[in-house]
C-alpha cells in the first residue's frame, strides 16, 4: 500500500508539475464562502512521505503521500451494493478517448470521466460526445496539481477554471470532483463542499500508469479487476463498499484496449455497470 502511493506520486509528478497557466478570475473567490474552512497549513510536495509510516489511520494525514489521506464519511470510494461497478477514467479528454467511447458504446456501458480543464479546452468535441452519450462528467482540476500544496485561493482557481471550461461546452457544471493523486485533507475537502462538490475516490486501482508500457499489461490489468471481483482485498476499500469504483486513465492506449475484455469479464461474474453517481443513488451528477 505504501509503495503504491509513492510510485503513484513519482510517476504523476513527472507528468503534471505545477498549476502554471491556470486561469484565475478574482470574482471566483467571491463565489465561495470560506467560513468554516479548517485553518490547516499548506503541505509542500514531499512533506507527506514517511519512511516508517504505519498507515493505520493514525498517521494517514501526516503521511498522506505514503498512505493516502484518512477517509471522510462523505467520501465516495465504491458502490454501496454488490455486483455494481463504476468504471472511471482520469486525466482526459485525450486523443485516445474517442476510441474508448467507441468501446463503451458497443458494450452499452456508461462510465465516469474525471476531466482536466486544460484538456477539456483542447478536446471540447470529445467532452461533448461523452456527455451526450450519457457518461458522467466529473472534475479533476485544471492542471492536476497537488492540492494540499496550494492556498485556498489557488484551489478555488483550479476548480472554478475547470468548472467554467466544462460548463461552456456541455451547459452544466459537474458536482463530483476527484482530487489529483487522491490527495485531499479536511481543508481541501471542505473547499470542495463549499463549491458544491462531492469527493470521488476509488476502491480498485489496477495501476495502469505503472504497467501500461509492459508486455504483460493485459494480464496485469485484467488480473486486478478479476481479483477484486473475486472478493480479494484491494487495500483501498475505506468504507467496505460491496461494489466497486475502478480507476483508469484515458491516456494509455494499452489500458483502454483492455476495456472490452474487462467488461466481459465482470459481466460473466454478474456485475452491472453504472456511473459513480448512479451506483450511489444520485440522480443529479451535474
Amino acid at each position: 500500500m505504501i509503495s503504491c502511493f509513492i510510485v503513484t506520486f513519482l510517476i504523476f509528478y513527472c507528468l503534471f508539475e505545477v498549476n502554471a497557466g491556470t486561469p484565475s478570475q478574482k470574482e471566483w473567490l467571491a463565489e465561495v464562502d470560506l467560513t468554516g474552512i479548517p485553518q490547516i497549513p499548506v503541505r509542500p510536495v514531499g512533506s507527506g512521505i514517511c519512511p516508517n509510516a504505519v498507515c493505520d489511520g493514525t498517521d494517514n494525514d501526516l503521511c498522506f503521500e505514503s498512505c493516502g489521506n484518512a477517509p471522510s464519511s462523505s467520501d465516495i470510494y465504491g458502490c454501496p451494493r454488490k455486483f455494481q461497478w463504476a468504471l472511471t477514467f482520469d486525466d482526459g479528454p485525450s486523443n485516445i478517448t474517442e476510441g474508448l467511447l467507441d468501446f463503451l458504446d458497443e458494450e452499452n456501458v456508461r462510465a465516469t470521466f474525471c476531466v482536466m480543464g486544460s484538456e477539456v479546452e483542447r478536446y471540447p468535441l470529445i467532452l461533448k460526445r461523452a456527455f451526450l452519450a450519457g457518461h458522467q462528467i466529473a472534475s479533476h482540476t485544471y492542471s492536476h496539481p497537488h492540492l494540499m500544496g496550494l492556498t485556498n485561493e489557488e484551489i478555488i482557481y483550479e476548480v472554478k477554471a475547470t468548472e467554467k471550461a466544462i460548463e461552456k461546452i456541455i451547459g452544466v457544471k459537474p458536482r463530483y470532483i476527484r482530487p489529483p493523486y487522491g490527495e485531499a485533507d479536511t481543508r481541501v475537502k471542505a473547499l470542495f463542499r463549499a463549491m458544491g462538490y462531492k469527493t470521488l475516490l476509488w476502491n480498485v486501482d489496477p495501476t495502469d500508469y505503472n504497467v501500461y508500457m509492459l508486455q504483460n499489461v493485459k494480464d496485469r490489468l485484467q488480473g486486478s479487476f478479476r481479483m477484486a471481483a473475486q472478493g480479494n482485498d484491494t487495500g483501498l476499500n475505506a468504507h467496505n463498499d460491496p461494489g466497486f469504483i475502478s480507476l483508469q486513465h484515458d491516456l494509455y492506449q494499452s489500458s483502454v484496449n483492455q476495456i472490452p475484455s474487462i467488461i466481459q469479464l465482470l459481466r460473466r461474474r454478474g456485475y452491472s455497470f453504472h456511473t459513480a453517481a448512479e451506483c450511489n443513488d444520485d440522480t443529479e451528477p451535474h
